[in-house]
């Protein structure tokens, strides 16, 4: 992972007031984000994410989904699929390992978490994760 290629973005405007740690800086921010597990299980629909040069933070309005780039990823995909009114685009990022959440009424296990991102978000965060996942 090429987390020297982060640090060398310039900074964005932190819009969405992540609690940012030492020597972290907002890199991108998109809202409206549809945010879901790798199966296509949806945990919300207008999500803001924010890209550190550290982390990855997803708030979909109930919760805050944190994942650490340096330890918790291990790639990304563009996914394509489907056709017609069935046709699926996304951009998936694979856990090195599972995360169960949920409550007490039911728990998930996930395995990589998906984005379908707006048009004009989509070009930025790809230009970004093909950077770092080298």
């Amino acid at each position: 992972m090429n987390l020297d290629y982060l640090n060398s973005l310039p900074e964005e405007k932190n819009k969405f007031k992540v609690q940012l740690g030492d020597g972290e800086k907002v890199v991108f921010i998109a809202k409206g984000v549809i945010f879901g597990t790798e199966t296509g299980r949806a945990l919300g629909y207008e999500t803001k994410v924010t890209l550190t040069n550290k982390r990855l933070i997803a708030d979909n309005g109930r919760g805050v989904w944190t994942a650490e780039l340096a330890g918790d990823f291990t790639g990304y995909s563009v996914v394509d699929r489907g056709k017609g009114l069935l046709k699926e685009h996304f951009v998936q990022l694979d856990l090195k390992e599972p995360v169960v959440c949920g409550d007490s009424r039911e728990q998930i296990t996930v395995y990589g978490y998906i984005f379908v991102f707006k048009k004009k978000d989509e070009p930025r965060f790809l230009e970004i994760a093909k950077n770092i996942f080298v």
